[in-house]
């Protein structure tokens, strides 16, 4: 795959992160009404008082795994699409 093809699939994991971490059903809240947001880590808190706060850790944690996931399944979709379409 080219380097452009990367960056793409790069931006489509970051926005899929931000998309699911604001799923109202995987919204996890505490005993204080905080809001942590995340899927597979935390990156995202919303307190009860309105502020927020940002894990960087969690953020880039989160990137890496969709990154992976995504780039695997565009790597099987092209096995799969040159299988089929070949005669």
């Amino acid at each position: 795959m080219k380097k452009i093809t990367y960056l793409i699939l790069f931006i489509i994991s970051i926005a899929i992160m931000v998309g699911i971490s604001f799923i109202p059903a995987l919204q996890t809240a505490t005993t204080s009404g905080d809001q942590y947001l995340g899927i597979p880590a935390f990156w995202l808190v919303i307190y009860a008082d309105g502020s927020f706060g940002f894990q960087w850790a969690g953020f880039f944690l989160n990137i890496l795994v969709i990154y992976v996931i995504v780039l695997v399944v565009t790597k099987v979709y092209q096995l799969f699409y040159r299988f089929i379409t070949s005669p």
